[in-house]
């Protein structure tokens, strides 16, 4: 794994919304960044965010990283946690489960109401904060790499397995045949269980290359999705509609 050493400029520099309340605490992203690699976190990937529209200076802030004592995978997932952050008041300090699926490079993100799950009001943001609630996420990512045995478990009927299709594309808006989200990329993904059929939908919603068709009727190849914003959103609503199915 490399390390992530040199972040974006909107990941470095603290600009508070200046509409915000005297009584505000900005939280620099970098101070937390800091607070997390002294307690034996890494950042393995960071995303640039739109500019806010109240003020085009000011971003969110997003981080994949990962803690040096769960570095092994575990039904081929790391356990990972992801930090968005925000300096106008759009959002508190906000750290979710994540999942790094090594065959396929993918980034799950895990969100179930049974799952940890943190968010901090800058105000209440100090050192002994950031990391309780880092490693309690962190922790809740390592059970949750236990859960995708639960996954592996579950055999899909292929009449499921074109509904949950045909529900994920829905989640995306997508005029797709769902068998072309089902369609099988690499030998490790293939199988009946809810694990690989979840898997195969998820990377061809998420990184795109899937021939459809257009509102007007033109035949056109899906995009993937790249903006942080819209892979959180998706990869969630995504689990959660997975999990229905178990």
């Amino acid at each position: 794994m490399t390390e992530v050493l040199d972040l974006p400029a909107s990941a470095v520099d603290a600009l508070k919304y200046d509409k915000l309340s005297a009584s505000y605490q900005l939280i620099d992203t970098k101070d937390v960044i800091d607070i997390m690699r002294e307690n034996g976190f890494r950042v393995t990937q960071t995303f640039s965010l739109r500019p806010r529209k109240r003020d085009p200076r000011v971003v969110k802030h997003a981080l994949r990283m990962r803690h040096e004592s769960f570095m092994d995978a575990k039904n081929g997932t790391i356990p990972e946690l992801v930090l968005i952050n925000s300096h106008d008041g759009s959002t508190s300090l906000r750290m979710d489960v994540g999942l790094f699926r090594i065959v396929c490079s993918n980034g799950l993100i895990v969100k179930s109401n049974d799952i940890y799950s943190s968010r901090t009001r800058h105000m209440d943001v100090n050192e002994e904060v950031v990391v309780n609630e880092a490693m309690k996420v962190i922790q809740a990512a390592k059970e949750s790499a236990f859960r995708i045995e639960k996954f592996m478990g579950k055999i899909l009927t292929p009449v499921d397995q074109l509904e949950l299709a045909t529900r994920a594309a829905e989640i995306r808006g997508l005029k797709v045949e769902p068998a072309e989200l089902l369609q099988v990329r690499r030998d490790e993904d293939k199988g009946d269980d809810l694990w690989r059929v979840f898997n195969r939908v998820q990377e061809a919603i998420l990184k795109g290359g899937v021939k459809g068709v257009s509102p007007n009727g033109r035949r056109v190849t899906t995009l993937g999705i790249k903006a942080m914003g819209s892979t959180v959103k998706t990869n969630t609503k995504l689990w959660t509609l997975a999990e229905e199915y178990l």
